[in-house]
């Protein structure tokens, strides 16, 4: 008799609630030209940051591939966070001197989704270290800026870094077109991701300064 009851129970909760519980979460990125303030705000950063250094159109369009410019800021499954979807426990091991931890995993995490200057410099840095182990090959440090060395051995990696730079490469050809007609007209800001400061017009704003060298993060231990 008490199945029964909890069978009935259970189908009229189904009944009820069947519309919320029978839902599919996708990930879906808008075209270009439907994107939001918020996310041009997030294309034009990434541009501005990376364009002294050669790599402008580039940040802008791994910002648009990585994260929907800004929309999806985490993944689980890498794990990978903030605007250009960084590696968390890559960034532990090349920028702290800790060993790699849930606990620090979430402090990183945290710093590449709330601070798009700190998640530029990762980005940034990957790419000028990539243009020298690569010689300045485009395409070569497009392919291993996604998959590092390893492209170079396995023929699924390769696939996908391809398929990535090939990505990249239509997304660049459309950001220089789209980039230029807002930097002229748009009234843009900082990604509004706990940022208090505002950018100015490309003449006299400067993220990255010229010749200045990839600002380094420290960790301190407690006492």
């Amino acid at each position: 008799m008490l199945k029964k009851v909890l069978i009935f129970i259970m189908f009229n909760i189904l009944l009820v609630f069947g519309t919320e519980l029978n839902f599919k979460v996708e990930q879906k990125c808008v075209s270009l030209h439907e994107f939001s303030k918020k996310q041009i705000d997030v294309l034009l950063y990434a541009y501005l940051y990376g364009k002294e250094h050669g790599f402008g159109y580039t940040m802008a369009a791994i910002a648009w591939q990585e994260s929907c410019s800004g929309e999806y800021l985490l993944n689980f499954q890498d794990p990978s966070a903030g605007i250009y979807h960084a590696l968390v426990p890559g960034v532990i091991k090349k920028y702290t001197k800790y060993k790699d931890s849930n606990f620090l995993r979430n402090i990183i995490g945290q710093m590449l989704i709330s601070n798009p200057e700190f998640a530029s410099s990762i980005a940034l840095d990957e790419l000028k270290y990539w243009q020298r182990v690569r010689k300045g090959n485009f395409k070569s440090i497009i392919k291993s800026y996604n998959k590092g060395f390893s492209w170079e051995k396995n023929h699924r990696a390769n696939r996908i870094a391809t398929n990535y730079y090939h990505d990249i490469d239509r997304k660049i050809k459309a950001l220089q077109t789209f980039i230029p007609k807002k930097l002229k007209h748009y009234d843009y800001k900082t990604p509004s991701l706990e940022l208090d400061y505002s950018i100015k017009k490309e003449a006299k704003f400067n993220p990255y300064k010229k010749d200045s060298k990839t600002p380094t993060y420290y960790l301190l231990k407690e006492k």
